[in-house]
């Protein structure tokens, strides 16, 4: 069996669950034994854990697909780039409508499908030592493995933490939200897994949409000087 048909067979199993039973679950089980905050509908997503040094961006003074420049947040301490592990070249822009986390303006890449998104905190000599993020997408729709990867090098060779979420494919518009901790994060990628799967009896039956997903509401906190 080919990597691509195990993987259909997979998903195909992962839908004997109810969709919505799964999009109404609390946390999400990672590969590490951590716990993540699973998938909810949009608009139900937990406020995030106070923190007083944290600082939030929401994207909600973008408009429609507006373009993002990767230094808009950079008053914040934030740069968002395109990823490396992208399959295609893209740009960073608003979503075209308040969906699908909280019922806010979202980030989303154009095209849609094959850029990933890349943060960068070049403001904080020593990093940040932890980020959180809700990322999702519209349904029902494909599957969606969401990986959150922290680095903490500007070069992305030290992984130092990461973090996935997993949203079945037909569940509701929705989210999940994923955190990364480590003593210095100097840039995070998130990607995403997105099969859709017709048929798994054959290859074609199996469509692949890699980073198709919406990004909002970043969280982190400035590690402070040692």
């Amino acid at each position: 069996m080919t990597p691509l048909l195990r993987l259909a067979a997979l998903m195909v199993a992962a839908l004997t669950i109810s969709a919505s039973a799964f999009a109404q679950s609390s946390v999400v089980v990672n590969p590490d034994g951590s716990e993540t905050v699973g998938t909810l509908p949009m608009g139900n997503l937990p406020l995030p854990a106070v923190c007083q040094a944290c600082i939030t961006v929401d994207f909600n003074d973008l408009a429609s697909g507006q373009v993002v420049s990767p230094d808009r947040y950079r008053t914040q301490g934030l740069r968002i780039e395109i990823g490396p592990s992208s399959t295609t070249s893209g740009v960073v822009e608003g979503s075209l409508t308040d969906v699908p986390c909280d019922g806010t303006r979202s980030l989303k890449t154009e095209p849609f499908i094959g850029p990933s998104f890349l943060l960068r905190f070049p403001d904080f000599p020593h990093g940040v030592t932890r980020v959180s993020l809700d990322a999702g997408d519209l349904g029902a729709s494909d599957s969606d493995s969401i990986t959150v990867k922290a680095f903490s090098d500007d070069a992305l060779t030290t992984l130092v933490a990461f973090d996935i979420g997993v949203m079945l494919q037909g569940a509701p518009t929705g989210c999940v939200r994923l955190s990364v901790q480590a003593e210095s994060i100097k840039a995070v990628e998130i990607t995403s897994d997105s099969v859709y799967v017709l048929s798994s009896n054959s290859a074609s039956g199996v469509s692949s949409y890699p980073n198709s997903i919406f990004l909002d509401n970043v969280t982190f906190e400035p590690a402070p000087a040692p």
